[in-house]
């Protein structure tokens, strides 16, 4: 039987309807004023066209609350529901020739294998370039070019992000004939210029090029989803990971390997797509991530691969979050504290005792980067709260690298800022020279490589996505850059844009809940970008119990009396107080499956509270 939903009232499609203090229902198509949570975060209920879910749920036969959450994540189409729950790796991977420079690339990679030309992969020290980086020097291997191959990886303290001068010029003296980049060099006009003036033809595989740009000129290819390059190729929101991954597949073209080896590669292709934060429900995405979650699991590993599962503590079924926490983040924390080639050796580790060394460098590096990364967060937000009511729309925090200002982890703690304070935020750590090294995250209607070409005129460098940038400025320009990035702020953001929003999928009872609806919403799976776990909107539900969980988590005891479930809120003891004596709470929170002893029941994650 297909679960019911509690419909407040219909809208047109997609729009979002804001809450207000969460008082009874008010009548139909009545506006609503927003509310805030205990977070401070704005919450609003998505509806959906009425019409089309039933349209919908008659043309697949899917229940309506999964088609409701598929609706909000812009799915309009039987074709389209079809395809996001059954997705199929090599069906739904579209064929890497659609990409313009493609067939360019790969003559040339065949050209310099037979003329036994040396080759250099160059890439961005995160774990997109990294893994990306990987891929593409196994596959020229297996095609010829071992032997030819090497892989270089800028050191982000002391040359900073991109291809460099320095770089193509050392890869000249060295003989290099052909330069692979992966995840950097579609801003490198100049470098890519110096490399064909030095005799050197450069491939770029990223995906950064912001709106309005194109690709350098100089460059022999360019594989980008985006730009003159991606003209007409459907996943506009491929990693570079994914990208190093289109050039071996079309390199494998005709190789009775293929199959084999693209099951293989997909395995650090979903790792770097997850750490990436790319649009993860895109079809293409989407069945990489599946098919590399199910490889991941199922499959035997490489060395450098089972060593990285064992220290990072992953076993059974792997998730996305254990992409997203576990995997990803042991693997940036080598560029993010020491260097990324720590994670070219493991995955070139021909020994378990080999591998199981390296591994254990990226654990102790990850342990340190989160102690750096934890007494800086505390610091910022100690700093942040003690200015409310904060005057800035964008915030700009910057310190000396001496004074605990770490390079490595000021786009992590830009992240926690803006989750508290709902607002851009950009960190920067100044070194001895009075260079600072800054890093950005957005929230959504402030697209980051915009505001900073805004203050393009004061910036040495930068780059990213619109979402997450970094960025490179003398540290005398930096109450400047504060002024322009937000007179920028001014032009595209409302104090209504500010402040964290949460949008439940719909409004549901906790007897609304059953292990099999849990089940039947995981078809939704893998979360992340693009494609959250489905969040609902509990209204006005009896708080039967408050317990503390070991001194930082809190477990409630919420619905009707025989039907109550567990809800679990984690880091959330500032608001015990603020429980004290409430009989009654409205919730926006995640179903979730707990397994006991063998005996399956329905919990909630709790991501916000509304008292009344």
């Amino acid at each position: 039987m297909k679960p019911s939903i509690p419909m407040i009232h219909d809208a047109p499609r997609s729009a979002p309807r804001d809450l207000n203090s969460l008082e009874p229902r008010a009548p139909e198509g009545r506006h609503r004023v927003v509310a805030r949570g205990l977070s401070g975060a704005r919450w609003r209920l998505a509806e959906c066209d009425k019409a089309l879910l039933g349209e919908l749920a008659f043309e697949t036969d899917e229940p309506e609350l999964l088609l409701r959450c598929l609706i909000n994540r812009g799915l309009t189409t039987a074709e389209g529901v079809r395809k996001f729950l059954n997705p199929d790796f090599h069906a739904h991977l579209h064929d890497p020739l659609l990409l313009r420079d493609m067939p360019k690339a790969v003559e040339r990679i065949h050209r310099a294998i037979r003329d036994c030309e040396p080759i250099l992969a160059c890439a961005d020290f995160d774990v997109d370039g990294s893994t990306g980086c990987v891929i593409l020097t196994n596959v020229i291997k297996l095609i010829g070019g071992e032997g030819l191959v090497t892989s270089y990886i800028p050191d982000r303290f002391t040359e900073g992000y991109g291809l460099s001068a320095a770089v193509v010029e050392r890869a000249a003296t060295e003989g290099v004939k052909l330069i692979i980049t992966a995840d950097i060099g579609i801003k490198s006009h100049a470098e890519t210029s110096l490399a064909r003036k030095l005799g050197i033809d450069v491939i770029i595989c990223d995906h950064h090029l912001p709106d309005g740009e194109d690709v350098p000129e100089d460059a022999f290819a360019v594989i980008c989803p985006k730009g003159s390059s991606g003209e007409g190729y459907p996943n506009q929101h491929l990693a570079a990971c994914g990208v190093s991954l289109k050039l071996a597949d079309a390199l494998l073209s005709g190789d009775g390997r293929r199959e084999r080896l693209l099951d293989s590669f997909v395995k650090l292709v979903a790792i770097g797509t997850v750490a990436d934060l790319v649009n993860i429900a895109d079809p293409e995405n989407r069945a990489i991530v599946c098919h590399g979650l199910k490889a991941l699991t199922e499959q035997r590993h490489h060395p450098g691969l089972r060593a990285l599962l064992e220290v990072s503590r992953v076993s059974g079924p792997v998730t996305a979050d254990d992409l997203g926490f576990k995997l990803g983040p042991r693997i940036n924390a080598a560029g993010r504290i020491a260097h990324a080639n720590a994670v070219l050796d493991l995955f070139s580790a021909r020994t378990m005792e080999e591998a199981r060394r390296l591994a254990q460098v990226l654990d102790e590096l990850n342990a340190e980067r989160q102690a750096i990364q934890s007494a800086l967060q505390a610091r910022l937000l100690e700093e942040v709260t003690a200015a409310r009511p904060l005057k800035d729309k964008v915030l700009l925090l910057a310190g000396a690298e001496a004074d605990g200002y770490h390079r490595g982890v000021v786009g992590i703690a830009a992240s926690k800022i803006v989750e508290a304070t709902g607002r851009p935020t950009l960190i920067a750590a100044v070194n001895a020279e009075g260079v600072a090294h800054g890093s950005g995250r957005s929230i959504a209607g402030f697209h980051l490589i915009e505001a900073l070409e805004a203050a393009r005129d004061l910036v040495i460098k930068y780059g990213g996505h619109p979402m997450a940038a970094g960025f490179t400025i003398m540290a005398d320009n930096l109450e400047a850059l504060r002024r322009r990035l937000n007179l920028h702020a001014d032009r595209v953001l409302s104090e209504d844009d500010l402040g964290r929003l949460l949008t439940a999928d719909a409004e549901l009872a906790p007897e609304d809940l059953t292990p099999a609806t849990v089940e039947m919403l995981n078809r939704l799976a893998p979360f992340g970008m693009g494609n959250p776990a489905p969040l609902f909107l509990f209204r006005a539900v009896p708080l039967r119990k408050t317990r503390v969980l070991k001194d930082r988590h809190l477990k409630l005891t919420v619905g009707p009396r025989g039907q109550a479930l567990d809800a679990l809120w984690w880091n959330s003891i500032e608001h015990l107080e603020r429980l004290a004596g409430v009989s009654e709470v409205s919730l926006l929170a995640s179903p979730e499956i707990n397994s006991w002893q063998g005996i399956e029941s329905v919990q909630l994650k709790i991501v916000d509270l509304h008292v009344s």
